[in-house]
């Protein structure tokens, strides 16, 4: 038969031959690239939550909780943050493990609890071999073997006690689906998996990058939270001793504010705050850290500043504060306030707590000398106060 067929049409059949084998293939190459790609964006997007989800559980606890601590409340805490991951629908198990030497571990929590091999009673202990990915590397994520049979890829991130880490968080996704899909390659399915790609990944990174920011923000404010302020703070205390960069802390807190609270009620209380904040992030710079350290309390970190320029931005904020007006129609209420502030910078030798010391010195010399007006710290007029209750004064 092949022998009766035009050149013409033996040709035309050899042509479609051979580009559709060289499209197949490059369909096959190309969608395994793809394949690729998605499940290191998965493992991304399970590192970033990982992160958060680190930042949010109290090292300290971690370090020194006990077996049976199921019931204690920062347990509770840590296992609702868990189950909050467990709503999405790709991941596959959270755990959170307590380090007990560089290669031995106790299990807190493993979620879902089911009967799986790779369920783990809270109190389990367990040997990690040497060269375990995790052990290496603080932040990261890997392909892992489970028990049920499927493709997973495992983010963590390490739980830290001030600049120890003290136990991971693990999070396991399913990309189970993604290799399913190359039994049935096509064309047709690069351009599926090609906009899979870019689904998942956009919603991977918003889910990670919102429970990134839910786990370190402030309820209330919507700034920072005072855990994630001094996490950043150490940060950029270290690269000032080592890179001699300068950095400035600058604390802010509203005077009388418990005569707001007396007179309108705590919810216009809570307006003013909200109000704070929001005049705050205004007058900062996107590389500026300002966070709800407590109470009315806001501190400020002025990254490659020193002493002049965050004096001069601690007045700048003092003035636009004590020029804004308050409205509560619900109270009927209309009002300024205004806040005493204190300024100090980093310097050699000084930790991260002795300048929170240092600025909340020079904040309560404000408050004394009285107030709306901002202090620069000097040592030998300013000794580092003795922790003393907020009053809202």
């Amino acid at each position: 038969m092949w022998t009766r067929l035009s050149l013409k049409i033996k040709l035309t059949i050899l042509v479609v031959t051979v580009v559709s084998l060289a499209s197949f293939a490059f369909t096959r190459f190309a969608a395994q690239g793809l394949m690729n790609l998605m499940e290191k964006a998965a493992g991304q997007g399970a590192a970033t939550a990982a992160e958060g989800f680190a930042a949010a559980i109290d090292g300290a606890w971690i370090e020194s909780v006990q077996p049976g601590a199921e019931h204690d409340q920062e347990y509770i805490n840590i296992e609702n943050l868990a189950k909050t991951l467990m709503n999405q629908g790709y991941v596959h198990r959270v755990e959170v493990q307590r380090h007990i030497t560089r290669t031995e571990v106790e299990y807190i929590l493993s979620l879902p609890k089911d009967n799986s091999a790779d369920y783990y009673e809270p109190g389990t202990k367990e040997t990690i071999p040497l060269g375990t990915p995790f052990l290496e590397k603080a932040v990261g994520y890997h392909g892992v073997k489970l028990e049920k049979p499927g493709a997973y890829m495992a983010g963590w991130a390490p739980i830290s006690n001030g600049t120890k880490d003290v136990g991971t968080v693990m999070i396991i996704v399913d990309s189970n689906d993604v290799q399913a899909a190359m039994n049935t390659i096509n064309i047709a399915l690069v351009v599926v998996l090609f906009a899979l790609i870019s689904l998942s990944g956009i919603v991977a990174y918003k889910f990670s990058a919102s429970f990134e920011k839910a786990a370190v923000t402030d309820g209330l404010m919507g700034i920072y939270n005072h855990k994630y302020f001094k996490q950043r703070l150490e940060q950029e205390v270290a690269k000032s001793h080592r890179y001699a960069q300068q950095t400035s802390l600058v604390m802010l807190d509203i005077d009388y504010f418990k005569k707001v609270n007396d007179t309108f009620g705590h919810a216009t209380g809570d307006l003013v705050l909200k109000n704070l904040a929001r005049w705050v992030v205004d007058s900062s710079r996107n590389t500026d850290v300002v966070a709800r350290y407590g109470g009315e309390e806001i501190g400020i970190i002025l990254t490659h500043t020193g002493l002049a320029g965050a004096q001069e931005f601690a007045e700048r904020l003092r003035l636009k504060i004590s020029q804004q007006v308050i409205k509560d129609p619900e109270e009927d209420a209309e009002f300024r306030v205004t806040v005493s502030v204190g300024v100090a910078q980093a310097e050699k030798g000084v930790s991260m707590l002795d300048l929170i010391k240092r600025a909340d010195a020079a904040l309560y010399y404000s408050k004394r000398t009285g107030r709306n007006r901002v202090t620069i710290y000097q040592e030998d007029i300013l000794p580092a106060p003795e922790p003393q209750p907020k009053t809202g004064s």
